[in-house]
């Protein structure tokens, strides 16, 4: 389906930019980054809802009171900023315990949100963002400086997931076919032109210099996790060949591995002339 392919290509990978973000030397470029990234992010998750949606012919009225409330759930967080609650729940839930209470209450985020995102019809990544964003505004500092959530989730989940997909994956038929590999080919140049150059050429009307603008293009070509998710679940939904979805993992991989060593090399290239316009509202 090509508005499926279209939504895909559209994506982007908070994940994959935050570690990049912490090694670059202009913070204005990655206030930007950080925040496009974002936007994008979240978009794309319920444009991803949307589309699959449609193919399959529910879209109803169901549909959009599904999506209302988990609009309602992206805003609690903000709502718990608000009316600063983490220093209550602190004091109340988390003090004194020594039973890794805060993991705890992490994890049960995790999983009941994207329960209900399931429920609702979208995909649980979506109850699992949500619950990323909620925990941030509920568990003390301390726990969040920490990096038990990096090393399970690392350590056990990530692998897990991967070995899963991965399983799927039937790398003969695509390298020993010309066609597909043609396909794969054309797939490939096709994800990662049209992000950098669509970004590339917003961010130079917005006054950017060219290559700023190329590093948040590289930026956003590199992506990931939601490919993977949106090529799954359109293979369990009969919407893409398996040939395809083995196509998009690979596309996946390539964008994840390769686009961030140029970005970064880009990037670090970029960094000492962005030092000289400091005091600059934006780099011209």
């Amino acid at each position: 389906n090509r508005l499926l392919m279209g939504t895909i290509f559209c994506t982007t990978s908070l994940g994959l930019a935050l570690p990049l973000l912490k090694e670059m030397r202009t913070l204005r470029l990655g206030r930007i980054l950080l925040a496009s990234v974002v936007i994008v992010d979240v978009i794309s998750l319920f444009l991803l809802a949307f589309v699959l949606s449609n193919i399959q012919g529910v879209l109803t009225a169901n549909f959009i009171y599904s999506t209302l409330v988990i609009i309602a759930l992206f805003l609690l967080p903000f709502f718990l900023r608000q009316r600063k609650l983490r220093r209550k729940i602190a004091t109340k839930l988390f003090k004194g315990n020594h039973f890794d209470m805060e993991f705890r209450v992490a994890f049960g985020l995790i999983f009941l949100l994207a329960a209900i995102s399931g429920q609702l019809g979208f995909h649980a990544i979506i109850g699992g963002f949500i619950a990323g964003l909620i925990a941030s505004e509920v568990l003390p500092r301390t726990f969040l400086k920490e990096e038990k959530l990096h090393s399970f989730g690392y350590g056990f989940f990530i692998p897990l997931f991967f070995i899963l997909i991965g399983a799927k994956v039937n790398l003969p038929t695509i390298f020993l076919d010309i066609s597909n590999l043609a396909l794969l080919i054309a797939i490939i140049a096709a994800g990662l032109l049209s992000k950098l150059a669509g970004v590339a050429l917003v961010a130079k009307v917005g006054g950017m210099t060219w290559r700023y603008s190329a590093i948040l293009g590289l930026f956003h070509a590199a992506r990931l996790s939601l490919i993977i998710a949106a090529a799954e679940i359109a293979l369990r939904l009969g919407l893409v060949t398996e040939e395809l979805f083995g196509m998009l993992i690979i596309f996946a991989i390539v964008s994840a591995t390769v686009v961030p060593i140029i970005s970064k090399r880009l990037a670090g290239i970029a960094g000492p002339s962005a030092k000289a316009k400091t005091g600059t509202a934006q780099p011209n």
